[in-house]
């Protein structure tokens, strides 16, 4: 499957897999892991940061981009979603998954995240897991599938730790999307780090990158 990967620089003992937001590439968030060696930090984790597949997308006129579902409004996420194109991109994302433990990297060794659409994505697999991977990190998206995702996880029961970050200035996914995820997560007794970013638009601020770093240290200890 496509993706930007970048191995580990010492033995390989864990992977972070990270998605992106619309329109956007695997490369565009190639930064992280560039951030980080440059830190000389996690340099036993690997970073992937997979490509989505182009595709028309309903919210842009119809024009073929980049995207892990078809978007038909953000005013109103939850009103007509593309389900079948989430569950296929959570696919998507399970087959990294099982490509890693495949290779000897244990679920708990695991953490995914991604932004935006990415985001959406990551939650999603999360939260319906059949592996208690290491955590799952959610930058300026929102939960998919509201009337559904409930009861997917309880079907799983399976609980891992959210990182969530939002800014509160976001004009594309608004804050309260992100405070929606944050109460949805609570209700699930999900274990939960939310940060909320003053000022922070529809992006990632260095603050935010840091945090990211904070708790990938935490989840994934170089051991």
């Amino acid at each position: 499957m496509s993706a930007v990967r970048i191995p580990a620089l010492k033995e390989h003992t864990a992977t972070f897999i990270f998605m992106h937001g619309l329109g956007d590439s695997g490369s565009g968030w190639r930064f992280l892991a560039d951030e980080y060696r440059r830190l000389k930090v996690l340099d036993h984790v690997a970073f992937i940061f997979p490509n989505a597949p182009t595709q028309k997308v309903t919210l842009n006129f119809g024009l073929q981009m980049p995207s892990w579902f078809d978007i038909i409004s953000l005013d109103k996420v939850e009103a007509q979603e593309d389900t079948r194109g989430m569950l296929e991109s959570a696919d998507r994302l399970r087959k990294f998954i099982d490509e890693e433990i495949a290779k000897g990297i244990k679920p708990e060794r695991i953490v995914i995240g991604g932004f935006s659409q990415g985001c959406a994505i990551s939650l999603l697999t999360g939260l319906t897991t059949d592996f208690k991977l290491g955590g799952v990190v959610g930058l300026s998206g929102f939960i998919p599938m509201r009337s559904q995702i409930v009861k997917l996880h309880e079907e799983k029961g399976i609980k891992i730790p959210f990182f969530v970050g939002h800014g509160t200035n976001d004009p594309v996914v608004k804050y309260e999307y992100g405070l929606f995820t944050k109460q949805v997560l609570e209700s699930l007794n999900i274990p939960l780090e939310f940060h909320e970013y003053k000022g922070l638009t529809h992006s990632a601020s260095p603050q935010e990158i840091d945090d990211v770093l904070q708790f990938l240290n935490r989840q994934l200890p170089n051991n």
